[in-house]
């Protein structure tokens, strides 16, 4: 198994020299078991820097798991930014917390209105499906 962090920050990314030893990205994780199966842990800002990668070092298509631990910002702020969304053929299942005000699939296109990003989450070119998951507690509630 394979473990790489691509942010470890809480709430705001802060890039520069005093991030250099732990990173400036928001929370994004990712896990790679040995068979190849790829999990990601909350798409933050560092899911940007995956995403590049996974597009350069993975055979395509590219298939994988996105667990968000919670939908603050922080933790989804990347999802626009993630290059393997955007590529047809590609699949995705984001897995996240259940009994929030509105769906998992809502709270994450909230951020992807045009009102703040030009493209949709219903425009992007993977295949996404989105599973809340029972018992996942929800922080600040």
């Amino acid at each position: 198994m394979k473990v790489s962090f691509w942010g470890t920050r809480g709430s705001l990314a802060k890039p520069g020299k005093s991030t250099i030893r732990f990173g400036g990205n928001t929370s994004c994780v990712e896990v790679q078991s040995a068979s190849g199966t790829l999990a990601i842990l909350d798409c933050g800002t560092g899911a940007h820097g995956l995403g590049q990668h996974l597009m350069e070092h993975r055979d395509h298509p590219l298939k994988g798991h996105i667990l968000i631990t919670h939908t603050h910002w922080d933790h989804i702020q990347g999802i626009p930014f993630f290059t393997p969304l955007f590529i047809p053929g590609n699949e995705w299942d984001i897995y996240g917390p259940y009994g929030l005000s509105q769906s998992l699939r809502e709270s994450l296109a909230g951020q992807m209105q045009y009102t703040y990003f030009p493209v949709t989450l219903e425009a992007l070119g993977a295949t996404i499906r989105t599973e809340p998951l029972r018992g996942l507690p929800y922080p600040c509630q």
